[in-house]
C-alpha cells in the first residue's frame, strides 16, 4: 500500500511539471493535484454505490458475488477510471479548459489516472470508444462494462448512471478553476434530482475537488437521495 501510494504522488509530480511544460498559463502543480483528489474521491464513492450500498440496501446475491472481490474491486476502478478519463478529457476539450493538442492532454491524462495500465491497448481503445459517442452512448456502455466485470451494479439506480458523468465534469472544471461552469452543472444535476439541493449542510452547491458532504455524500449522493422524489 505505501509502496502503490508513493509510485502515484511520483506521477502527480511528473504529471504537473509535463503539464506546466505543455501549457504554460495553466497552474500545473494545482490543477494535478485537484484533478487527482477530485477523480480519485468520485471513483471511490462510485464503487461504494455499487458494492457496499447494493448490498446494504438488497442484500448479497450469492450469483452475483465476484470469485475474488478484491480482483473485481480493481476492475471496476479500473473501468470507472477509463470512463472519467473520457469524460474529463471531453470537457477540457470541449470547453477550451487547455490551448494546446487534445490528443496530448487525453495521453497525459491516461497516464497521470491508469499509469502503466495504459500500456494495455485495451484501455486506449475504450477511452477512445468513449469519445466517439453520444453522452447517451457513453452512459449505456459504461454501465455494461460496469456491470460485465461487477454485476451488482446493475442494481444501482438508474440515476447515478446520469449523475456520475456531470460529477467528472464539475470536478475537471473546478480543477481549472471554472467554479461557474461547475456550479452551471449542478444546476444541470439539480434538475434531474432536485432534492440535491435540501441537504443542510451543502445545500447541493459544488465542494473543493476531494471534499464530500457528510450528509447527502455530495458529490456523488447516498441512495436516500438518490431515491428522493
Amino acid at each position: 500500500m505505501e509502496t502503490h501510494a508513493t509510485e502515484c504522488l511520483a506521477r502527480q509530480t511528473a504529471a504537473a511539471v509535463e503539464l506546466s511544460q505543455q501549457e504554460p498559463t495553466v497552474a500545473a502543480e494545482l490543477v494535478t493535484r485537484s484533478l487527482v483528489d477530485g477523480l480519485n474521491l468520485l471513483r471511490n464513492i462510485m464503487f461504494t454505490r455499487i458494492h457496499e450500498d447494493v448490498e446494504a440496501n438488497y442484500g448479497q446475491d450469492s450469483m452475483l458475488l465476484p470469485v475474488s472481490v478484491a480482483e473485481s474491486e480493481h476492475r471496476a476502478k479500473t473501468e470507472i477510471e477509463a470512463y472519467q478519463i473520457a469524460v474529463a478529457a471531453a470537457t477540457v476539450r470541449d470547453r477550451g479548459y487547455i490551448k494546446g493538442d487534445f490528443r496530448w492532454f487525453l495521453n497525459w491524462l491516461g497516464h497521470l489516472r491508469l499509469g502503466d495500465l495504459l500500456n494495455d491497448n485495451k484501455w486506449r481503445r475504450r477511452i477512445r470508444h468513449y469519445l466517439s459517442m453520444t453522452e447517451d452512448e457513453q452512459r449505456l456502455s459504461y454501465s455494461r462494462n460496469l456491470e460485465g466485470v461487477f454485476p451488482e451494479a446493475s442494481r444501482a439506480p438508474l440515476i447515478l448512471y446520469r449523475l456520475f458523468p456531470t460529477s467528472v465534469s464539475i470536478v475537471t472544471a473546478i480543477a481549472f478553476g471554472q467554479h461557474l461552469e461547475a456550479a452551471e452543472m449542478r444546476n444541470r444535476q439539480a434538475f434531474w434530482l432536485p432534492a440535491i439541493t435540501d441537504c443542510r449542510e451543502c445545500h447541493g452547491r459544488p465542494l473543493d475537488n476531494g471534499e464530500q458532504c457528510c450528509v447527502c455524500s455530495n458529490p456523488l449522493w447516498t441512495y436516500y437521495w438518490l431515491s428522493a422524489d
